[in-house]
């Protein structure tokens, strides 16, 4: 039997059953939920393919995200957004195309929501820069291409600060000349380069320069390394006896002593976190253009031997190469 009065409910019940107390703690709460609400991130992930190595910057990305409610994650193909760029547009905070195909296609497609593509090299996401429908829209990215003082960290480590590295620069290149002489020069290594403006020439002016040179170091450039030059270069630096650095693990397979590179999921990692950062400040402030956090070191341990190095590890050399990084920090 109620001990309250029939017909009036106790001053202490609201008409829902709630105390007075717990309906002031449930406002307060929703009071606190409200502004994570308001400042959720809604992301599209956009894989250039569906190929294993996409996958890997979906793990990476979605392995680095803590359990936060204010960030959604949704994954969809390049063809689905290609028909519907504009709904997909439209329902998105971040546009996050992966490769260098989803970046282009995204940036050249007509939309307004920011993009952060990542996995995808400079030269690439510069030339789909240009042709963006909309000056006015925030675009960065996670860039695939490695800092320049890392490569010249790992030439340092292997061969010494006395050993004159020979650099060739094409179209793709060029514009990083000035940091590249810089980085040299702080690191006190002495750094000769050639110009490249024509693949006919490519194999005589390579030739002059390996006259100078120790070491030779490659920078993604499509226009002097590609499939059809690539062994043509590894040829007649071994012949020489001059080694060469890379910048891909692929490169290093083919026939380059080492390379710094960044995997799919150290690219994935770097990208989450990213995410996770814009999510939290609430402002959805997208950060400034990146070289990749994350690395990994390799070594041909059969071109290494050829070369006279009995007891190179690439794990090692990586964090040598982290030490002396965060020391510049």
């Amino acid at each position: 039997m109620s001990s309250g009065i029939p017909g009036r409910r106790s001053p202490g019940i609201c008409r829902f059953g709630l105390s007075w107390r717990s309906a002031l703690l449930l406002l307060t709460l929703l009071w606190w939920v409200q502004p994570a609400a308001a400042g959720s991130l809604r992301v599209t992930l956009i894989p250039s393919h569906d190929k294993p190595l996409y996958q890997d910057v979906i793990n990476g990305i979605n392995a680095s995200l803590d359990d936060l409610p204010q960030l959604h994650l949704e994954t969809v193909s390049l063809a689905r957004f290609r028909q519907r760029s504009a709904a997909i547009d439209a329902n998105s905070d971040l546009l996050v195309p992966i490769g260098i195909h989803a970046t282009d296609s995204v940036i050249r497609l007509p939309g307004r929501t920011p993009i952060l593509a990542t996995l995808v090299p400079r030269a690439s996401y510069v030339a789909s820069r240009r042709a963006s429908t909309d000056p006015e829209r925030k675009i960065s990215a996670i860039l695939l291409d490695q800092p320049i003082r890392r490569q010249l960290l790992l030439t340092r480590l292997l061969l010494g600060s006395s050993q004159r590295i020979g650099v060739l620069l094409g179209p793709g290149s060029r514009a990083i000349d000035s940091n590249l002489q810089q980085a040299a020069e702080a690191l006190s290594l002495p750094l000769i380069t050639t110009d490249i403006n024509s693949p006919d020439k490519l194999m005589r002016e390579l030739s002059r320069l390996l006259d100078q040179s120790d070491v030779l170091l490659a920078l993604p450039d499509s226009l002097i390394f590609n499939r059809r030059t690539l062994r043509n270069i590894l040829l007649s630096t071994y012949r020489r006896r001059i080694p060469v650095i890379g910048f891909s693990h692929a490169y290093v397979r083919a026939g380059a002593l080492a390379a710094a590179y960044s995997t799919p999921g150290q690219i994935g990692q770097q990208t989450g976190e990213a995410l996770l950062a814009l999510a939290r400040h609430g402002d959805h402030h997208l950060p400034g253009e990146a070289p990749p956090r994350y690395f990994s070191v390799a070594i041909n341990k059969q071109v290494a031997r050829s070369f006279g190095y009995t007891d190179l590890s690439a794990q090692r050399l990586a964090r040598q190469i982290n030490r002396l990084e965060r020391k510049d920090q």
